[in-house]
């Protein structure tokens, strides 16, 4: 097996535990703060602050970044060495890795909007439109980086 196929390995499971830690950042905040129960919790004054929802997504942020950094070192110094099955896998899994960092950006960007909000206030910037955008926004890239994703794991068995 060549170095460059094993570093793809490498970089593909960074790129997977990354994912993983974001769905328990996503599944967190929308259990907390998109169900009827936060909602019934919020009444009562048991919900999490939407602060501590947006500190927790922007975790999210120098992971993704570090990620992303590993990515282009590797594009940079490898890509003369790769051959084309393994080029080809990982311009895919580069695609993914920057889809996803793009869905971290709108889940941060659209929880500093909810904390903002939340802060209320009769003269609170946010509101139901702005609010709908942002979501709009993250849904868009959501999708965009399943599909992706799901043509990254078609080409899978090219390196694994």
């Amino acid at each position: 097996m060549s170095n460059c196929r094993e570093q793809i390995k490498n970089l593909a499971y960074s790129v997977n535990d990354g994912l993983a830690a974001y769905i328990t950042i996503h599944d967190k905040i929308f259990k907390e703060a998109a169900t009827f129960k936060s909602f019934l919790k919020n009444i009562f004054g048991r919900a999490v602050p939407m602060s501590q929802l947006l500190q927790d997504a922007e975790t999210l942020i120098p992971l993704w970044n570090g990620i992303a950094e590993k990515i282009a070192l590797f594009g940079c110094d490898a890509n003369s060495s790769m051959d084309e099955d393994e080029r080809y896998y990982f311009e895919i899994l580069s695609r993914y890795a920057q889809a996803v960092n793009e869905t971290i950006v709108a889940l941060v960007e659209r929880q500093r909007l909810l904390n903002e909000r939340s802060k209320g206030g009769h003269d609170n910037p946010v509101n139901w439109k702005i609010y709908q955008d942002t979501e709009k926004t993250y849904q868009s890239a959501i999708q965009k980086y399943m599909a992706i994703g799901q043509e990254l794991n078609n080409a899978g068995h090219l390196v694994f």
